[in-house]
């Protein structure tokens, strides 16, 4: 029986910023995406590409781009519990039962869904970069029912009280990034990008994924920017969705000084690198701006580079991921109680655990337990 508290085991030591790693990397099936969904402009899940975008494609807008043009009209994000991001993935399960749940023959009054992991590529991501930036702290939730383990994010209290205290300098810089994308974007294949409407930064398009990363199975939702593609693509259509192009679109400094250099080569690298590798990105395009939100230059990233010459190891990264999983599910299965949630704090070079229990702590909808419950 596990304890109520505890350490869970990651390899923190495997790998130092800089040093030499050699350790090969881990067996992974390339991530396959599986279907998309939507989340509009009132937060509601859309089961379809209503929100996609394309990749406007070149010539791009005359540069510089001003990022803040109609920047007092943009509509942000409604604060909403993280939770709420797991709800889209269930929601997403809902719709695709048939396809996705199962009857086990040696417990016929449950469905299973046949992966070991339920969460969003955002949780796996900054878990991945935790070993490098360790001053972070970073909270999970996870649970386990009928053999799988969802995984949601819950900020710690420091991290919430920084949201709440986000200057509006702060939030107008996090715009330029959607300014960005509206810029370089269309709702149609090969259409115009529409810059003179106000930014929604509440809509989502979302890719489902699926990958066995050292035979651990993972389920996740990925927000997706933009597919590059001259036709309309049928997003319904399973063949066409595991062949589709994204793109990742970013902003970041132009003629960056030796300190934005170096957080660029150590910690934001690494996540843009594992950010695009988790969904088979192979391309970010760039908008180089200036300290007022002035687009410089465009640049094109190949994904494959981005490890070159940095202190980061991409196989580090992976195994890091891979134990923590690995050490996760063992816990969950020792302690073998589907309304035991275990919050997992990363801090300190540690991640500690606490078994949570009772209503007010679960992080599964009552709806979603019922849906894997099967009529007798």
């Amino acid at each position: 029986m596990a304890e109520n508290t505890g350490f869970i085991n990651v390899p923190w030591q495997q790998h130092r910023l800089g040093g030499q790693y050699n350790r090969p990397f881990p067996s992974m099936s390339r991530p396959k995406c599986i279907g998309v969904y939507s989340v509009n402009a009132s937060r509601d899940y859309v089961d379809d590409a209503s929100c996609a975008s394309y990749l406007a494609g070149q010539p791009w807008p005359p540069l510089p781009i001003d990022l803040n043009d109609g920047i007092e009209d943009v509509i942000r994000k409604p604060f909403e519990h993280p939770k709420r991001d797991l709800e889209t993935m269930l929601l997403y399960i809902k719709h695709h039962q048939k396809e996705l749940l199962r009857q086990n023959s040696s417990d016929p009054r449950n469905l299973f869904l046949g992966t070991d992991f339920v969460t969003l590529r955002g949780i796996l991501r900054q878990i991945m970069c935790l070993q490098y930036d360790t001053n972070r702290t970073f909270r999970i939730e996870a649970t386990l029912l009928n053999g799988t383990i969802y995984m949601a994010k819950n900020p710690t209290p420091e991290q919430q009280q920084e949201d709440d205290n986000m200057t509006k300098a702060q939030l107008d810089m996090c715009s330029w990034g959607f300014k960005f994308e509206q810029y370089l974007t269309s709702a149609q294949a090969q259409g115009k990008p529409v810059t003179n409407v106000p930014v929604n930064e509440a809509e989502e398009f979302v890719g489902v994924y699926q990958v066995d990363l050292a035979g651990i199975g993972m389920l996740y939702g990925a927000e997706m920017d933009c597919v590059d593609s001259k036709k309309p693509v049928d997003f319904k259509d399973p063949s066409v969705l595991d062949s589709l192009n994204f793109v990742e679109l970013k902003t970041s400094a132009f003629n960056m000084n030796r300190h934005q250099m170096r957080s660029f080569d150590g910690f934001k690298s690494a996540n843009w690198w594992s950010q695009s590798f988790l969904v088979a990105i192979k391309t970010i395009y760039v908008g180089l701006r200036d300290a007022k939100g002035m687009v410089q230059k465009i640049d094109e990233i190949d994904v494959r580079t981005l490890a070159r010459n940095k202190p980061w190891n991409p196989s580090a990264m992976a195994w890091f991921l891979e134990q923590f999983l690995h050490n996760l599910k063992k816990l969950l299965v020792a302690i073998n109680d589907p309304f035991a949630v275990v919050q997992v704090t990363f801090r300190n070079k540690r991640a500690y655990y606490e078994v949570l229990s009772g209503p007010e702590h679960q992080i599964l909808p009552d709806w979603y337990r019922e849906l894997l419950t099967a009529d007798t």
